[in-house]
């Protein structure tokens, strides 16, 4: 079971990576000058580094998060020998309720996503080739994903459903889709729909699991798997996303690789990372933490981890919902609070916050805690924080309960 959990993790890095070296050339002009954004300056001298710090750069904004549609160009050439050309949208329409809710969004962050979704790409010639080449029936074969992503979904298997719902939609070569909102048992939360019409003249009403509470700006799936069964929540008006403990990232553990893929696509991930290792009850343990940029937010994790004593690699399972433990943590820039997630149950506190700055992950502290089972945790922990080689994190511990900070550097 183990082998098969790495080896599908191993499949999903390659994946990413490949993915990454996909999106690379569309920037890579950009990075030549600097690694940190399409908007910061190249640092020249340490005094352009510490303003740099001191101040950090803008969020990329709403027109060059669209210049990323240069990647799917290149793969929308490779497979059809066609060039996007920027005319080429989704037939996409959404509802005013939902239209004011990104307002919301574009005022304080400055991303418009109405504007980013209404602006996607059309790659449904892609379908259309494959589809035709090789004669696919889409009615059956949109039938068959969605019975086996059901199937998949009850037995728990949630990436791969995941996967056959977008591969159902895709190659049924969709002509509009319509996003609006219906009301629930509960006078406070809508559910968003998606009415979807095909090529083959079928129209089907999907429901991603999307759920909104229009008093608090809660965006949210059922049964604690995200919203659109990604495995992230959002708190709409707090402009933060964080992860669900049901998330189905759970399922592939963690591994090296993964900051591998993210360290190669610094355009979109910038973010440092400490990882502290103990043994306990038999297990080799890892409480992982991050700080830094993730595509166009500020955010922090703190992760815990183990494996069987002995396992050789980087590959870490999750803990399970018996080793879970209370964390909190907040993410600050100088005096400037910029989050605070918890306290709360988890196995993988995270949380990412919009604005319209992105920060240095060195100039960013991280201030976290965790609760643990006992004294022998807390002192195997501390004892891994001591002997970790950056020695830039402090930990202490009152009772059963460890606060951690990770400082920023000294500007």
């Amino acid at each position: 079971m183990h082998f098969k959990k790495r080896l599908v993790a191993m499949l999903l890095a390659l994946t990413l990576f490949v993915t990454g070296l996909v999106c690379v050339p569309a920037s890579a002009a950009g990075r030549r000058k600097t690694r940190l954004s399409p908007d910061a300056v190249s640092v020249q001298t340490v005094s352009q580094y510490r303003e740099l710090l001191e101040k950090g750069y803008p969020t990329i904004t709403t027109e060059q998060f669209l210049r990323f549609t240069k990647a799917l160009s290149f793969v929308r050439r490779l497979l059809t020998g066609r060039v996007f050309s920027p005319a080429e949208y989704y037939n996409l329409t959404m509802s005013e309720e939902l239209s004011q809710l990104c307002a919301y969004i574009c005022e304080n962050s400055g991303l418009d996503i109405e504007a980013l979704l209404t602006h996607l790409p059309e790659t449904k010639q892609i379908a259309e080739l494959v589809v035709d080449s090789f004669g696919i029936d889409t009615v059956a074969f949109r039938d068959k994903c969605f019975e086996e992503q059901m199937r998949l979904w009850d037995e728990g298997r949630h990436a791969e459903s995941n996967i056959l719902f977008f591969l159902g939609v895709f190659f049924s070569i969709m002509e509009s889709c319509e996003v609006y909102t219906i009301p629930t048992e509960d006078a406070n939360v809508v559910e968003v729909v998606l009415k979807i019409t095909y090529r083959d003249g079928g129209e089907q009403i999907l429901h991603p699991n999307l759920f909104i509470n229009t008093e608090t700006g809660e965006a949210f799936g059922k049964d604690d798997r995200g919203m659109v069964n990604v495995g992230f929540n959002c708190s709409i008006y707090d402009l933060m996303t964080y992860a669900t403990v049901h998330a189905w990232q759970r399922e592939f553990g963690f591994m090296l690789f993964y900051d591998l893929f993210c360290y190669s696509v610094p355009i979109v991930f910038a973010y440092n990372t400490r990882r502290f290792k103990f043994d306990y009850a038999g297990k080799d343990w890892m409480i992982q933490i991050w700080k830094g940029k993730y595509v166009i937010t500020n955010g922090c994790e703190v992760g815990v981890y183990n494996r069987p004593a002995g396992r050789i690699g980087t590959y870490y399972d999750c803990a399970s919902d018996e080793e879970m433990m209370t964390m909190s943590m907040e993410l600050w820039h100088g005096d400037e609070l910029i989050l605070k997630d918890g306290p709360r149950l988890h196995w993988w506190l995270n949380a990412f916050k919009m604005g319209k700055t992105m920060y240095l992950a060195q100039s960013m502290t991280l201030k976290f805690t965790i609760d643990m089972p006992d004294q022998e945790m807390v002192d195997a922990f501390l004892a891994s924080v001591e002997k970790e080689y950056h020695h830039d994190v402090t930990a202490v511990a009152d009772g059963l309960t460890v606060s951690c900070e990770w400082a920023a550097v000294d500007y």
